[in-house]
């Protein structure tokens, strides 16, 4: 074993020079022998003769040092201070990261040996060992966000030296020179002390972060054949703009032959990190606090404006107000990382790591909506992005005079949420996907490709396979079971059942009365959704994973264009933690329904409401209705304008999917005569109002109180949208607060498509358009109310009512339909009332005239309003 300060013979010696900077040097040979020093056995004669006794043999520095590094003889830039080098004894009381080779020595020293080759997996350093360091480089703060003051970095002139062992239990972390991906980085771009250690503690918080969504391995070790890993993929293009190409050198044998010592850990400049990745929590208290701190009312209106509004108009237009951020705002700049879910309970995406999640609004450039669900479970980067705050305010201000003081607030909630464009995203990682093999069916079509078009949609693409998600830590927000069921199919056969959608309508509050559900006495209110959609082709089952390359089911629906069960007109219901797959179900779109480890083809038929409401449905234009399963999900093909042959959908559907969206001059002409209206523009105000009172909401007083804005339950919001920016032509649209808290990016500036408005005439000088019932009220369905065909108009539509201006009660019975002949009186002028009654038909006396069914057993079922 070599020691310090003994002297040893090395035999059999040639001479030989490195060919990048000139120095000679010492090679061994197989014969060579390394000897203890005797001076009696040993003759000793000048260096230069030892130079001249040979020719010079060349020598490629690859073949004496085994580091991946590019030689050239170029500068490194002079940094601002001047390490010290010293000598230094101590004891190893924390391994800081092994494979970054960072150590605490005495509990105040950082202890860093990534610049030289640790032997023998540094196996020595552990915590408890006693260390003797020579020649070693101090830095004094080389990172201000870096824990530790003073810095040791040990160069290849520097000796370690182990000068006591730690106790035998210590736990032991060997360092892995393979797929190491701290020292890889360190070495290709020749890091400086102060960006290495920026460097390290980036990869540790990533490693906190994201490890529970992506997996340790992953994150970290770069694999060859399957290409640079999550971190890399991250960091380098980070590190190619702040190294130059210049500096992405290192010399190694320069550093250890000149006589003049000159190593990356002499000179060193104080870092200001270039970017900042933090944890979302981190981020949300950040913004929010900022937003508050900035938060004045005496600039939110100007005094021209404030001194002549009322009290009560005052505090309304304050009651609202928000604040943008964008990764500039911070400092350094803020880059955004967040592992993609949907949400179960809000029915909105949301950007999540281990300590919160963001919701988050994604749109494309190109005008059509964000519909990829094979991105759910992946690791985004964005960079160009907006950080929205809004700040609900309860105030009771009584004038303006009194703006500058915040004593008159009563009451303050945020609402936080980012935006951003698809291409302006950065997929750092995409978890593994699981197809299913192709169809079985009843009356299977031979399968041919189709043309299917579309260089932004391959069919054979990601976006075409059906992701499969990992499980997280226990720590993880519960809402992550809603990601996990789509992994539930591995491995097993599955049903699977093409569809287009034809119509969707928004979020709202409903009480569904399910066939399974008896009577629904005490039924509550919850959130739900509902889509029209066409069936395209029969049921499929698929097994064994390949890729989809075709969709089958498009020419089976073309080649049976008649047979009615081949697309027929379906309402799907969405409620519980089927809400996920509210942002990604649009209209246009082309998406397969899969049930997972089943082989009934009759699943996609199973009635799921009471009788009643069944026949509604049958007279409305939808023979059935299928409420989509927690445990079933979704899988976006592509558009309907991306096939070959759209002529496959009905012309009803077509003409009901290509409704004409019209301008807002058209809109506001005298000669325009249309009820239902869609429209695109850009919001120039938004501002709170009072509803008209005859279309002020009643809801139950556990909607009112549901968290996420102060403002009004009575109140609408205006959005006054002009055509174009700058344009003096506005229209308004006026929306309840009641349904605020379902929508986002409704801020000045941006461009919305508004579909399927109410268009209305406020006065001889302009024209309104409000949401009506069919875009996203909160709704109360009469479930035996019984529609007769002669009252509905060419226009009906299935829907519930949220404001009843006047109604007339017909009793019906719950079992057998029948009518009865005397409609109940002496109901008439009490409060309206939310509960259900019942009533058996012999007690019916007791409140009219008899009024009997013709089987006096039926039990008779009805809300009152």
């Amino acid at each position: 074993m070599l020691q310090l300060g003994h002297g040893y013979v090395l035999t059999a010696l040639s001479v030989s020079g490195l060919k990048a900077s000139g120095h000679k040097v010492f090679v061994t040979s197989f014969s060579s022998c390394l000897l203890p020093y005797c001076a009696e056995q040993v003759k000793e004669q000048p260096l230069e003769i030892a130079w001249r006794g040979g020719p010079i043999q060349p020598v490629s520095p690859e073949a004496t040092v085994q580091l991946p590094l590019e030689l050239t003889d170029e500068k490194l830039p002079v940094p601002a201070k001047e390490s010290k080098i010293l000598s230094y004894m101590g004891i190893i009381t924390r391994v800081l990261n092994t494979q970054a080779g960072l150590y605490e020595l005495d509990n105040k020293i950082c202890l860093c040996l990534a610049y030289q080759q640790l032997l023998n997996s540094a196996r020595g350093l552990r915590p408890g060992a006693c260390v003797e360091l020579r020649d070693v480089h101090l830095l004094q703060k080389p990172l201000a966000s870096f824990p530790f003051v003073v810095v040791l970095g040990a160069c290849l002139h520097s000796i370690v030296l182990l000068k006591g062992f730690s106790r035998l239990s210590t736990f032991h972390q060997p360092v892995t020179s393979s797929g190491n991906l701290y020292m890889q980085l360190l070495f290709r771009y020749n890091l400086g002390l102060p960006l290495y250690l920026w460097l390290v503690s980036l990869l540790e918080m990533l490693e906190q972060r994201f490890c529970c969504f992506v997996g340790r391995r992953r994150l970290f070790i770069r694999s060859v054949p399957q290409g640079p890993g999550v971190a890399e993929k991250f960091l380098v293009p980070i590190l190619n703009t702040v190294v130059p190409s210049k500096a992405r050198v290192r010399d190694v044998h320069h550093e250890i032959l000149a006589e003049m010592h000159h190593c990356p850990l002499q000179q060193y400049q104080p870092l200001e990190p270039p970017c900042q990745a933090p944890p979302l929590s981190l981020l949300r208290s950040v913004a929010e606090q900022r937003s508050k701190e900035a938060f004045n009312p005496s600039q939110l209106l100007s005094p021209l404006e404030a001194q002549h509004m009322s009290t009560q108009e005052l505090n309304r237009r304050l009651a609202w107000s928000y604040d943008t951020f964008s990764a500039e705002s911070f400092q350094p700049r803020m880059v955004l990382l967040g592992v993609l879910r949907a949400s179960c309970s809000s029915g909105s995406l949301q950007l999540r790591d281990k300590s919160a999640s963001i919701p988050c609004v994604i749109s494309r450039r190109d005008g059509n909506p964000f519909a990829d669900t094979a991105l759910i479970g992946s690791l985004l980067q964005v960079e160009t992005y907006q950080l929205v705050v809004e700040q609900f305010l309860q105030s009771d201000f009584p004038s303006w005079e009194q703006l500058w003081t915040l004593e008159h607030v009563r009451g303050r909630e945020t609402r936080l949420y980012v935006q951003f464009c698809f291409e302006d995203v950065q997929i750092l990682y995409t978890p593994e996907v699981q197809v299913q093999e192709g169809p079985t069916s009843s009356d299977s079509p031979s399968l041919g490709k189709k043309d299917v078009c579309s260089s932004k949609v391959e069919l054979g693409s990601p976006e075409a396979k059906l992701p499969k998600l990992e499980g997280t830590s226990p720590g993880a927000d519960s809402e992550e079971g809603c990601d996990r069921g789509q992994s539930s199919a591995r491995g097993t056969s599955c049903m699977s059942r093409l569809f287009l959608v034809t119509q969707k309508e928004g979020l709202m509050s409903r009480n569904y009365l399910l066939a399974a559900e008896g009577d629904g006495e005490g039924q509550e209110l919850q959130l739900s959704f509902q889509a029209t959609i066409l069936w395209m082709g029969k049921p499929q089952l698929w097994g064994h994973p390949r890729k989809i390359g075709n969709l089958p089911e498009v020419e089976q629906t073309n080649h049976q264009r008649e047979d009615s069960e081949a697309q027929q007109r379906v309402l799907l219901l969405f409620m519980g933690r089927s809400l996920r797959w509210f942002p990604f179900l649009h209209p246009g779109g082309l998406y397969r329904l899969i049930v997972p480890q089943c082989l009934d083809f009759g699943v996609f038929e199973r009635p799921c409401l009471s009788p009643l409401q069944g026949r509604l449905l049958n007279q409305l234009g939808c023979p059935s209705c299928l409420i989509v399963s927690a445990t079933w999900h979704l899988q976006h093909e592509t558009w309907i304008s991306c096939l070959a042959q759209p002529q496959v959908i009905p012309g009803s559907e077509r003409a009901e999917m290509g409704q004409k969206v019209f301008s807002i001059p058209e809109l506001l002409s005298n000669s325009f005569t249309g009820s239902l209206v869609s429209f695109s523009g850009e919001i120039v105000e938004r501002t709170l109002c009072a509803s008209p009172g005859n279309e002020k909401l009643s809801a139950p007083c556990s909607m009112q109180r549901q968290k996420g804005t102060l403002l009004p339950w009575d109140h609408s919001v205006k959005l006054s949208v002009s055509a174009a920016p700058g344009s003096p032509v506005v229209l308004d649209v006026y929306i309840a607060v009641a349904y605020l808290q379902r929508l986002w990016g409704l801020l000045p500036g941006a461009k919305i498509l508004f579909q399927n408005l109410q268009r209305k005439i406020s006065s001889p000088a302009g024209i309104a358009s409000k949401s009506p019932a069919a875009t996203s009220p909160s709704l109360v369905f009469l479930s035996n109310l019984l529609l007769q065909p002669h009252s509905l108009s060419q226009s009906q539509i299935f829907c519930h009512l949220s404001c009843v201006l006047a109604l007339s009660l017909q009793w019906t019975c719950s079992i057998c339909s029948s009518i009865f002949r005397e409609v109940p009186t002496g109901i008439t002028g009490e409060e309206p009332s939310w509960e259900p009654f019942a009533f058996r038909s012999d007690a019916v006396s007791c409140l009219t005239e008899p009024a009997l069914c013709e089987r006096s057993s039926c039990q008779i079922q009805f809300r009152r309003n």
